[in-house]
């Protein structure tokens, strides 16, 4: 049986998909607008850092990309609800 060790570039990127689908989540539930931006630009950043930890493989990649997506929805969001 082999055993698969979770490194800390897989860390990393799987938290960037959580904290991108969270910061959405938080976008559409939140009253307040700018809120929404901040949460949505700081995933982005957490979100790119993680992109560059794992260019190695394309898996971590994905969960990243999946994670910066997210976030550039919630800052849409965001924007859309502050200037409607």
């Amino acid at each position: 049986m082999q055993q698969h060790s979770t490194t800390l570039t897989k860390t990393a990127c799987i938290s960037a998909l959580i904290i991108g689908v969270l910061s959405a989540a938080f976008a559409f539930s939140t009253h307040t607008p700018s809120y929404a931006v901040t949460a949505g630009s700081g995933a982005i950043l957490i979100g790119l850092i993680s992109l560059f930890m794992g260019r190695k493989n394309i898996d971590d990649m994905q969960l990243a990309a999946a994670g910066i997506f997210m976030a550039v929805v919630a800052c849409l969001v965001g924007l859309w609800q502050l200037y409607n």
